[in-house]
């Protein structure tokens, strides 16, 4: 068995640092600052090779990966301090994550990203899921010592460059070792000369590929069965953490981070719907409100028709899963019928709101409180409002 602690170590680093130094995130991507990825970096064993903090935080693979499954598996959310300024604030899971072993934080982080790391948007055109695979196929059927290098003739060419970042993951979850090419800067210049893979790589690979293929993050695994001619007869019943505790032998893997650890049960969601900073509305729903109800709390609160498909983007950009309205007919989960508390949102948190398709009408809500001790409302109310509703078909907005 292959040391994990790389891994584990480095992502306690990032805890500790989110948790001690408190950083502001940038005001557009709302991701570390490049000082702060300078000074993280210098604390992590997967580190990247700089002298001045000079580089995004993408730029840093390890940093940019840990911050996405750190919300991903929501034990840390974006929220608005005191000063309006966005930073991570750590979620009760967090504490459910540090009582875990090491094999358990390490099984945690891998079900995290293999089932919630938004590969449609690492891998956004169709020809790149065939590539992610290859390269995953290449791992799995390598020996110890073998170096997986670019082929030119190859469906897996734009790995080494534009979809790199792949095999720091790897690297990161301690499946092998990477060789760079020196002085490689630009996004579609090859970086990554070569990759070998250890066993503890190699068994893993076999496991996504094999028992956990039907749990992974992309809405095109059907057509990659196809593609492939995989034949998987996906147990239902049977949950990701049942399957992906199985990596190790022994037993040493009994507990995981529940997605619902909540004891709370019902509330009031007061949430604050903005097109601008002159221009929101502050909205009460009961717990048992659904999306739908949501969406036409905000038409109404802003006086709109309500004549337009519609849907709600829980990361806060037009990106990763979406809870679209019925009409949509899209699949996941469908707004009339997802309730509030469904979702276990935090005080704090922020979500995008699209209404109408072709106009787009995006209006930023915030989750500002839930308050369990207050009754709930039959119905959505209206509790706080400025700025004048602008007008909904004459442009100028």
């Amino acid at each position: 068995m292959n040391n994990i602690n790389r891994t584990i170590n480095d992502f306690e680093k990032f805890i500790e640092f989110i948790e001690n130094e408190r950083p502001i995130l940038s005001a557009t991507q709302e991701v570390l600052g490049r000082k702060d990825c300078y000074n993280l970096n210098m604390l992590l064993e997967n580190k990247k090779d700089v002298v001045t903090p000079s580089y995004n935080q993408d730029k840093y693979f390890a940093i940019d990966l840990m911050f996405t499954l750190a919300l991903a598996s929501k034990l840390y959310i974006k929220a608005k301090d005191e000063k309006g300024k966005v930073r991570l604030f750590k979620t009760d899971k967090l504490e459910s994550f540090q009582n875990l072993n090491g094999d358990e934080k390490y099984i945690f982080l891998v079900q995290t990203y293999w089932t919630k790391y938004d590969f449609e948007i690492k891998f956004d055109r169709l020809h790149n899921i065939a590539a992610f695979y290859n390269i995953l196929a290449k791992v799995s059927s390598a020996k110890k010592g073998d170096m997986i290098v670019k082929d030119e003739m190859g469906i897996s060419n734009i790995m080494y460059s534009t979809g790199a970042a792949f095999f720091h993951h790897l690297k990161f979850f301690v499946f092998g070792e990477i060789e760079l090419i020196n002085g490689a800067k630009g996004k579609y210049e090859d970086s990554i000369k070569s990759f070998t893979p250890n066993e503890f790589g190699i068994k893993i690979s076999i496991f996504l590929l094999t028992k956990a293929i039907q749990y992974w993050n992309r809405e095109d695994v059907s057509f990659l069965l196809e593609y492939f001619n995989l034949k998987v007869e996906p147990n239902k019943n049977e949950k990701a953490f049942d399957v992906f505790k199985t990596i190790f032998k022994g037993n040493t893997v009994k507990n995981t981070v529940e997605e619902e650890i909540k004891t709370n049960k019902g509330g009031v969601y007061t949430f604050k719907v903005s097109l601008s900073k002159t221009l929101w509305r502050k909205l009460n729903l009961s717990y048992k409100h659904t999306f739908g109800d949501l969406h036409n709390a905000i038409q109404d609160a802003f006086e709109f028709d309500n004549d337009h498909l519609y849907a709600f983007y829980m990361e806060g950009k037009r990106s990763g899963k979406a809870i679209y309205c019925q009409y949509a007919e899209h699949e996941g989960l469908i707004a009339e019928t997802t309730t509030i508390e469904s979702l276990n949102l935090y005080k704090g948190e922020r979500f995008l709101y699209l209404f109408d398709f072709g106009d787009e009408w995006e209006f930023n809500v915030e989750l500002l409180e839930i308050n369990y001790e207050s009754p709930t409302p039959l119905k959505p109310m209206i509790i706080e409002s400025k700025g004048k509703s602008p007008q909904q078909y004459h442009g100028g907005w």
